[in-house]
């Protein structure tokens, strides 16, 4: 009989040559003994898995690890999900290939998770962009425990603005959260991570979050997240984050008759906004002319203009957000540019 591990470490691999011998060898290297590390083979076309098939070889840790190959790419948001249909731990932690975590990471979201019986647990992170490490102030979270029912989700949509994480690595998730509250990644291969906190924060009953920093998030210029450094962008980027806000305000109706609805929506459509921002800054970068009317619908809002009106918070939000997606195009497009420019969007 196999035994069941106390935490899962997914970790998908697609094309990570040059960064998955350190991350690995960061998740195998814990001074927390008890967990299983799957590694998801996304079918990347370089050397990424002989390098992790050799340390598996070498190290004596190696055991711990064991590979799952997609038959074909999937990416990410489907590697999750084989992840979470075959983890044996009684928790998940994701971690992505090209960022390293610290050898006492485990230990300590175990020990809060255990202790305080949570759902999920998050903590802190620092970045890293070649020799430079830095922390901006998001990625330190005040120390804060949420034990009773709507505290959480209270929180989370207490303001527009983000003040719980954006990404889902570094969070410990107990397994059976995940899987009674059928918490399958969206089929998305874009801010995967978004989709899924507007589907997993309103869930959340018991959670902690911790000031410990255990995680380094590296940034790469040949990232497809990362436009800046780019002298071009496939216009199926364009359609993917059209799709990510067709989701992520799928995920909005279903608590209209709760508190944080209004703050639910107003988070939800400034991550819409963000997201057209982006296009229109990198419009002339595409390799096709972007639609402007698409970006138009994305600002389309999930809640009636009746709802908005009773709303008794953040209605000045959700109404300019809802201006922006019922103006025809022609003007649409001239007030997002302008909010843009006034908010300094489009500085490099």
């Amino acid at each position: 009989m196999q035994t069941r591990p106390a935490i899962t470490i997914g970790f998908p691999v697609y094309n990570v040559e040059k960064y998955v011998l350190k991350s690995l060898e960061s998740a195998i290297n814990q001074d927390f003994d008890d967990f299983e590390v799957i590694v998801i083979d996304d079918c990347g076309k370089d050397n990424s898995m002989e390098v992790i098939k050799a340390l598996i070889t070498s190290h004596p840790k190696g055991d711990k690890v064991r590979i799952i190959k997609h038959e074909q790419n999937k990416g990410l948001a489907e590697a999750r999900n084989t992840v979470i249909k075959n983890a044996l731990g009684s928790y998940i932690y994701f971690m992505d290939s090209d960022d390293y975590i610290f050898p006492r990471t485990l230990s300590l979201l175990y020990k809060a998770a255990e202790q305080y019986q949570a759902d999920c647990v998050f903590s802190s992170n620092i970045k890293q962009e070649g020799e430079r490490t830095w922390t901006d102030g998001d990625d330190v979270l005040p120390e804060r425990i949420f034990l009773k029912e709507g505290e959480f989700v209270s929180y989370t949509y207490m303001t527009p603005h983000a003040i719980v994480p954006i990404t889902v690595w570094n969070i410990l998730f107990n397994t059976s959260f995940i899987r009674e509250n059928n918490l399958l990644f969206p089929n998305i291969r874009y801010q995967e991570d978004i989709a899924y906190n507007e589907l997993f924060h309103p869930l959340v009953k018991r959670t902690v979050f911790m000031s410990e920093q255990t995680y380094c998030y590296v940034i790469r210029h040949d990232s497809l997240m990362n436009k800046t450094y780019r002298s071009s962008i496939d216009i199926k980027e364009a359609y993917r984050a059209f799709h990510l806000c067709e989701i992520i305000k799928e995920s909005c109706p279903k608590w209209k008759n709760e508190s944080f609805y209004s703050g639910k929506c107003a988070v939800v459509m400034k991550n819409c906004f963000y997201d057209m921002a982006g296009l229109l800054k990198h419009r002339k970068l595409f390799s096709e002319p972007l639609s402007l009317k698409q970006v138009r619908n994305a600002m389309k809002h999930p809640a009636s203009l009746t709802e908005i009106l009773h709303f008794k918070q953040f209605k000045k939000e959700n109404l300019i957000y809802y201006i922006m997606g019922v103006l025809p195009t022609f003007l649409s497009i001239p007030l997002m540019d302008y909010v843009c420019k006034k908010k300094g969007f489009y500085k490099n």
